[in-house]
């Protein structure tokens, strides 16, 4: 049996086609170049330490060894000094000294990207294809380039000094940098490097898709076909009867409303019983007026009420005299239905004014796919705990990394988009706006609109309008 075992290769962001690092990637993480000033400053600091640690030997012992070097005095009475033995301990502890101060400068350097200098100047060193630490072993190639152009007096120290200046790519790299593949950063006003959890959200950032304009919205006209499953199903009905959005009447096209006259129809058998509007039921053999809505004429409006005319008074009516009563007609001759007064037409009523349009929602698109339409209250977390924020509906994110706290975030739908509230996180949240990453204080509640980013620890979500 063969195993086939699969390589792991790293997988590196930010080359070019031709497979070298793209300064605009870097730019675009928020990665800066070491100002010239104070990567002086930084050499200045280092340089002036390694001449401190050098105030032993020379006051001890280069005294001594001169007078021996200017035959003052000879071998024997070098030896035999009173000062000997005390400039062989000065001279031995400023050696010591010196040399654990090079080894703690270089793996400082090599594993964390900085020197004592640099430390104080905000300043790290980082490879410049990997963004990562740049290794001991680049870090000492790159002292020993600066060593050996100290041989060519003047001349070599002077090369080194300006070439970060005629960069091309304008990272600042000298030739020293661009052999060891070093590229120095400024972290007061930039991104650290070094910072592993801002960096992975820079890296997200830059990575996410920008988000697509917003399609059409599909139509709510109830489909021709009754079988045909609609593809659009609103969450509530409004006033106007209609699922969605009602749309408002046109200037020409709006309605009035009147009754017309109404035909009299007898009450069959089959309809005896049935409920009509109002709630009352009709007995058999009655007679009712039905209107017929969807044929209903408009009433006229005038433009103004006319005036009503006095009416005089009515003189009493004299009482009436007897009638007789007509006799009794055959039973083949059926008694002729009376005739139900035509009801008057109702009085027009002002038209309805148009439905205002609804108000935009607005959710959350995760990294990871994952949308949530936020349209009330909701709790963000591992395993979010409603107990402190009644009302708020919890929802568990999955969080591989574990950098979600169990209730990380609380947030709620306002006006113009959401309000983020940071529920005391272990890993703290941020809003990213325009590139920029700003945090949120635990219990301050922040506002967000639409195209902004939220980071809750590792995770980031956009705020997209539904």
């Amino acid at each position: 049996m063969i195993w086939e075992i699969d390589e792991q290769k790293q997988t590196i962001e930010g080359l070019d086609a031709q497979g070298r690092p793209d300064p605009a990637y870097a730019a675009a993480l928020g990665l800066l170049r070491a100002p010239f000033g104070r990567r002086a400053l930084a050499a200045v600091i280092d340089v002036a330490i390694w001449m401190l640690l050098q105030l032993p030997l020379w006051i001890g012992a280069i005294p001594l060894v001169l007078k021996l070097a200017s035959g003052a005095i000879s071998s024997y009475g070098f030896v035999n000094h009173p000062d000997f033995v005390r400039a062989v301990v000065m001279a031995a502890a400023s050696t010591l000294l010196s040399l654990i101060f090079l080894i703690v400068q270089l793996f400082l350097h090599g594993l964390k990207g900085r020197t004592i200098g640099k430390g104080f100047m905000g300043l790290r060193s980082i490879n410049v294809v990997t963004l990562e630490r740049p290794k001991v072993g680049a870090v000492l190639l790159r002292f020993l380039l600066v060593v050996v152009a100290g041989i060519v007096p003047v001349l070599g120290p002077a090369v080194i000094l300006a070439s970060p200046t005629f960069d091309p790519e304008g990272r600042g790299r000298g030739l020293h940098d661009k052999a060891s593949k070093i590229w120095l950063v400024d972290v007061r006003k930039g991104l650290n490097p070094f910072d592993e959890k801002r960096m992975r959200v820079a890296r997200k950032v830059v990575k996410a898709e920008p988000t697509p304009e917003r399609s059409a919205l599909p139509s709510l006209a109830t489909p021709i076909d009754p079988a045909a499953q609609p593809s659009y199903r609103p969450g509530s009905r409004v006033s106007a009867g209609v699922l969605g959005v009602a749309r408002p009447y046109e200037a020409h096209e709006r309605p009035s409303v009147g009754l017309p006259a109404a035909p009299v129809v007898d009450v069959g058998p089959g309809e005896a019983g049935k409920p009509v509007l109002g709630g009352y039921r009709i007995p058999e053999g009655d007679r009712v007026v039905r209107a017929d809505l969807s044929s209903a004429a408009p009433a006229p409006q005038p433009a103004s009420p006319p005036t009503p005319a006095p009416v005089p008074a009515a003189a009493p009516a004299p009482d009436p005299a007897p009638v007789p009563q007509p006799a009794p007609e055959p039973a083949s001759a059926p008694a002729a239905p009376p005739v139900a007064a035509t009801p008057p037409a109702a009085p027009a009523a002002s038209a309805a004014p148009p439905a205002p349009p609804p108000a935009a929602r607005y959710g959350l698109r995760f990294d990871t796919g994952e949308s949530i339409l936020i349209t009330e209250p909701v709790l963000l977390g591992r395993n979010p705990d409603a107990t402190e924020h009644p009302g708020a509906r919890p929802i568990a994110l999955v969080d591989d990394s574990r950098s979600l706290s169990k209730t990380h975030m609380l947030v709620r739908p306002i006006d113009g988009g959401l309000e983020i509230v940071d529920c005391r996180s272990t890993n703290g949240s941020g809003l990213i706006r325009g590139g920029t990453e700003y945090g949120v204080a635990a219990g301050t509640p922040v506002q967000t609109v639409d195209g902004d980013m939220i980071r809750l620890g590792d995770r980031v979500a956009a705020v997209v309008r539904a």
